[in-house]
């Protein structure tokens, strides 16, 4: 085991999985929901949205249609964990991360009272998103934590830096990862597709002033398959690990090796390898000391922070 985070600068975790519509899943909602409250999300909540689609059609301009769409929120005492589930999808969010491990088996958790209710047929999307807060302490700059090829060219353009901007979209084996850098003055922020609902954010990033960097890293793997619990947690596995490759490459070997470095950090087991230590594109080992925080194990009291007591049970085959 690692040893405990200092300062992991994840401060929101997602995952998400795309099944076979549920078109009469308010009949089976209060089954699920006292499986749920019985397994630690005693919150309820129910919301109605509307969105607009766009319908084109050749020589017309585009037509906006209002859609609407109810989904269900299932949350812990702490409003650290949130489940949010619709006709279509169950996401997990959490402000609390903890470690992989801990966070894949719970979300694979509340899968399975899901699954256990309606019986899914198969899944046509497995994602997973990081949300790390880079924030220097007084006497850096965010240049010293983050490689060149993410800080835009702010630095270059003289006066004083607004915001910046960088985005790539790259393909890992079937991964898909869409990697985002915001450099920006101000307070915390949050991408405009997420909606943090009553969830707690941890005191100190939302204290923070100054110059800071948001990482938003987002891996999915697309396409039909039978449903599995256990083809689910290896999606998730496989796309946390690209994730980690994405994080490792956008910081500075400053960054890791800076003694009071948020990123100094200890490698999760389920991420540590035997033989010779890989070199980042840095060229600093990625050693059990220097490693992406969504892979770094925690103390006693974080790997509580999931409620679910049937871990084991959350990933074993179906």
């Amino acid at each position: 085991m690692g040893t405990p985070l200092k300062n992991p600068p994840v401060y929101l975790t997602l995952a998400q999985v795309l099944f076979n519509p549920i078109l009469k899943l308010v009949d089976f909602l209060p089954s699920i929901q006292e499986s749920f409250r019985q397994a630690g999300y005693p919150d309820f909540d129910r919301q109605h949205l509307i969105s607009i689609q766009l319908t084109t059609q050749e020589g017309k301009p585009p037509t906006p249609n209002p859609v609407q769409q109810e989904r269900f929120l299932f949350g812990n005492v702490e409003k650290t964990h949130t489940f949010i589930l619709d006709g279509q999808r169950l996401t997990l969010q959490s402000t609390n991360y903890g470690q992989f491990e801990t966070f894949s088996a719970c979300f694979l958790g509340g899968l399975s009272i899901i699954n256990d209710a309606v019986k899914l047929a198969f899944t046509e999307r497995v994602g997973l998103r990081y949300l790390d807060r880079v924030m220097p302490q007084p006497g850096e700059s965010i240049e010293q934590y983050l490689v060149e090829q993410v800080q835009g060219l702010s630095p270059r353009l003289g006066g004083r830096p607004l915001y910046s901007f960088t985005e790539a979209m790259n393909q890992v084996e079937n991964i898909k990862l869409l990697s985002r850098v915001v450099i920006q003055e101000g307070p915390l922020a949050f991408p405009p597709d997420i909606q943090l609902g009553s969830l707690r954010i941890t005191e100190r990033f939302t204290s923070y002033s100054g110059t800071s960097a948001i990482l938003d890293n987002d891996g999915f793997v697309e396409g039909r398959e039978a449903f599995s619990t256990k083809a689910v947690a290896d999606h998730l596995d496989a796309i946390h690990k690209v994730i980690g490759t994405a994080f490792k490459t956008t910081a500075t070997r400053y960054a890791f090796e800076c003694s009071d470095s948020q990123f100094r950090l200890a490698i999760s087991t389920s991420t540590a390898t035997t033989g010779p230590l890989p070199q980042s594109t840095t060229g600093l080992p990625l050693s059990k000391a220097a490693c992406f925080p969504a892979l770094a194990e925690v103390g006693p009291a974080e790997s509580r922070a999931c409620p679910f007591s049937f871990r084991a049970k959350a990933i074993a085959p179906t």
